[in-house]
């Protein structure tokens, strides 16, 4: 009787393999279901990221672009969201192990992301540059040589740096310095820890705007900027979710087509800068 039992419980189990399988192969996504019948959404996020999404330090409230339009996505989906700050270096890892549905604060588009996740339509269009200090005789990438650098570990601009493209320059720094989070190297270019920062545009203008002739970006000759990498915002989902991608990509067409994301975009940006096409 025990042999019989064990036998009829290993074709138990190898058919509840197969049936795992087959359901897999079909390429079946409830992505989308799952997140209506839990009723939350839970958005991972660096909570220092001006101005796409950080903590306000007078409210203690998270805030930002990015943040005011999740809102209003999920607000319009009937779903509840939820912000979830997280180690940005480990952002990855909280997405597969399910502990956020989603990451969504100035993500960048990669070759890399696209082959690991399933990733949003891009949405906005950012610039990897260099910061300095107002005051700084650093005008150009060559000035900086032998110079320290500020970079977020992790993060679109350490790509950019690693690039091949930027070998030149990422080999004539002195010192390349990994940091948390960009308001701490902010704090360590004031106190002269670092000469420079290489950070995401538009952060950097969120910090020229609300400390006005204390930094700048560096420039070409013609007055544009020095760019490290040009590349598309978007957000990032788990491999597969494709489901909820749809919805999420769906009601950011429907709000750029009636107004709603150009004026979100307005209040952070004083103009709509978001490039998804209704």
């Amino acid at each position: 009787m025990k042999k019989m039992a064990a036998l009829l419980l290993a074709a138990l189990m190898a058919f509840s393999a197969v049936s795992c399988n087959q359901s897999a192969d079909t390429g079946t996504d409830d992505s989308w279901e799952k997140i209506q019948e839990k009723g939350e959404i839970v958005l991972g996020m660096d909570d220092a990221f001006p101005p796409m999404g950080y903590t306000d330090t007078t409210t203690g409230e998270i805030i930002g672009f990015d943040v005011d339009v999740a809102k209003e996505v999920f607000s319009r989906l009937g779903v509840e969201l939820k912000l979830q700050p997280i180690e940005w270096n480990s952002k990855e890892m909280e997405l597969d192990g399910g502990n956020v549905d989603m990451l969504w604060n100035g993500y960048s588009y990669t070759e890399d992301r696209a082959e690991k996740q399933t990733l949003s339509d891009a949405y906005m269009k950012n610039n990897q540059v260099i910061l300095v200090k107002a005051d700084s005789s650093y005008q150009s990438f060559a000035d900086l040589a032998g110079k320290s650098l500020g970079v977020q570990s992790d993060s679109s601009a350490e790509d950019a740096l690693e690039s091949d493209e930027a070998k030149e320059f990422r080999e004539s720094l002195g010192e390349i310095v990994p940091i948390d989070d960009y308001s701490k190297a902010i704090l360590e270019i004031e106190n002269g820890l670092i000469e420079a920062i290489a950070i995401d545009e538009v952060v950097a203008r969120f910090y020229l705007t609300n400390d006005p002739g204390a930094y700048r970006i560096i420039e070409k000759e013609d007055g544009t900027v020095e760019s490290l990498a040009v590349e598309d915002y978007v957000i990032g989902f788990r491999k597969g979710d494709q489901a909820l991608c749809d919805k999420v990509n769906e009601t950011l067409k429907e709000m750029k087509a009636d107004g709603t994301l150009g004026a979100i975009s307005e209040k952070w940006f004083g103009e709509d800068v978001t490039t998804i096409e209704a």
